[in-house]
């Protein structure tokens, strides 16, 4: 192989795993121009009016505990990764149920707070602030000062909380939006789905484990669309950030993994 050859391999290659990788891994600087930017260069109806950094409202390095913000009173139990973040204490948000999801014979399980320890905790992170009961700005461990560690200011959906005060999600982005119903009657969540479950339904895909790109091989459904891959979380279970990016809004709200045109993020699981 002459020179020209191997240099030209090599740059080929090097974008196919950089393609490869931006298609099946979030791109995480992507979450500045999300509404999950919630910092003070963040562009949405809730931001904080003093702290700039992004990732804190999620993570923090160190997972020490906190005993003078006022909002912080106990331990997240080393939720990962590397939780900055309070769970909801809502005890249950109902299992969704109908005759073809019932018939599968699934195991899925309740998402509330006697679950937390279980698979369960992969969709907890998320509902720790979009089931509407935790603030925000409720942090784990808050942001430092010289009058100690406080929660932030924000401005939350148009009206101004000041520091150590919880500024909770708009109605408008609560999930679920009703806790009476909870998640009854929305998608089912938190159930294992693999190739035993799949040869039980004619429509389902089989999931099967990637091993392609940066960081290992994973477990998931090959997405209809070229190169995607939706994850299955902690003992191959369907959760929230199955279908949902956290970090990106590539694909349109609601940080969807794949668009909704041609219901293409449906047929990733449902096109057989």
């Amino acid at each position: 192989m002459t020179r020209k050859c191997v240099v030209l391999f090599s740059l080929l290659f090097g974008l196919f795993v950089a393609l490869n990788a931006r298609a099946q891994y979030s791109h995480i600087v992507d979450i500045k121009g999300t509404d999950h930017n919630l910092s003070t260069s963040g562009t949405g109806s809730v931001h904080s009016t003093t702290l700039n950094q992004m990732c804190y409202f999620c993570h923090t390095p160190h997972q020490e505990m906190n005993n003078t913000d006022p909002l912080v009173k106990t331990p997240t139990n080393g939720q990962i990764p590397l939780w900055n973040k309070y769970l909801s204490s809502v005890s249950s948000y109902g299992v969704y149920s109908s005759p073809m999801f019932n018939a599968l014979g699934t195991n899925i399980a309740d998402l509330g707070a006697t679950n937390v320890a279980g698979t369960a905790r992969a969709s907890n992170l998320c509902l720790s602030c979009h089931d509407g009961t935790v603030g925000v700005n409720t942090l784990y461990k808050g942001v430092y000062s010289a009058t100690g560690n406080t929660s932030p200011a924000m401005s939350c959906n148009g009206t101004t909380v000041a520091a150590n005060n919880p500024c909770f999600m708009p109605s408008g982005a609560v999930f679920p939006q009703n806790l009476t119903y909870g998640l009854r009657e929305d998608h089912p969540i938190n159930f294992t789905y693999d190739a035993a479950l799949a040869a039980k339904s004619v429509s389902l895909i089989t999931p099967s484990y990637n091993t392609t790109g940066i960081g290992g091989a994973r477990y998931g459904v090959p997405g209809s669309t070229a190169g995607l891959f939706l994850p299955l979380f902690v003992n191959n279970t369907m959760q929230c950030a199955t279908c949902h990016d956290v970090h990106s809004n590539r694909n349109g709200r609601p940080f969807l993994r794949d668009t909704s045109t041609g219901s293409a993020l449906c047929l990733d699981c449902h096109g057989n």
